[in-house]
């Protein structure tokens, strides 16, 4: 009986292994990316609001801050449901009135952490449908955690001061990075198959595409958020 179960579940092994997909594939590419673009969304009635002449550091932290730094790119498969894990050490932070990624990706169910890091009272909230919260206003260096089961976008504003504004990106694939300045990206591990390509941008919005993997080699997929 005993070699009987064996082989039954080697058998049920083998029958799983043989429908996963067996190749990596890594993708890379470079996103062109507008050189001026607003702070805000396309279309947003909110100013970009200061109330005060900023400080070097506060100007140091929007350009490091800016939207095209904060480009997401992920990689959907239209063959298979990928597993995914919470992302560790999500973290959104405040600092010099500014949200500090202006663009957090995660995978969806993860708990990001609000961390105030600036000198005043913040405060932060969301009326995203499905995703509705408001963590309350939280004293210099207080974090507070918060789970985000939506999946899609959810955004971020500050009850205090009108110009902070962010996005937190929830997302179902493990297969996502940001590009870096230059627009530069890669993607590791992704199996053979086809997938939607999604390229995220916090003022530009969304520009979507498809691709094919294959062999466990390396694809380059570059990508045009420049929009007619």
């Amino acid at each position: 009986m005993r070699t009987l179960l064996s082989i039954f579940f080697n058998v049920i092994l083998l029958l799983n292994t043989a429908d996963a997909p067996l190749n990596k594939n890594k993708i890379v590419g470079k996103i062109a990316i507008p050189t001026e673009v607003p702070l805000l969304k396309r279309g947003s009635n909110q100013k970009y609001c200061e109330e005060e002449p900023a400080s070097p550091r506060k100007k140091q932290i929007d350009q490091e801050n800016h939207p095209n730094r904060h480009v997401v790119v992920s990689f959907h498969s239209l063959d298979f449901k990928a597993t995914i894990s919470p992302t560790t050490s999500a973290i959104m932070n405040q600092m010099e009135k500014t949200f500090v990624p202006k663009v957090l990706p995660i995978t969806q169910g993860s708990t990001v952490e609000f961390l105030n890091s600036d000198t005043e009272v913040h405060n932060i909230f969301s009326m995203t449908p499905r995703a509705t919260f408001n963590i309350g206003r939280r004293q210099p260096g207080k974090a507070v955690p918060q789970l985000i089961e939506k999946l899609g976008l959810v955004e971020l504003r500050c009850d205090i001061h009108c110009g902070m504004n962010a996005s937190i990106l929830s997302l179902d694939t493990p297969f996502f990075t940001k590009a870096n300045a230059s627009g530069n990206y890669e993607v590791d591990g992704l199996p053979d198959g086809n997938y939607k390509v999604q390229v995220y941008h916090y003022s530009l919005g969304f520009v979507e595409d498809n691709i094919t993997v294959k062999g466990g080699g390396v694809v380059t997929k570059n990508l045009n958020l420049v929009k007619p």
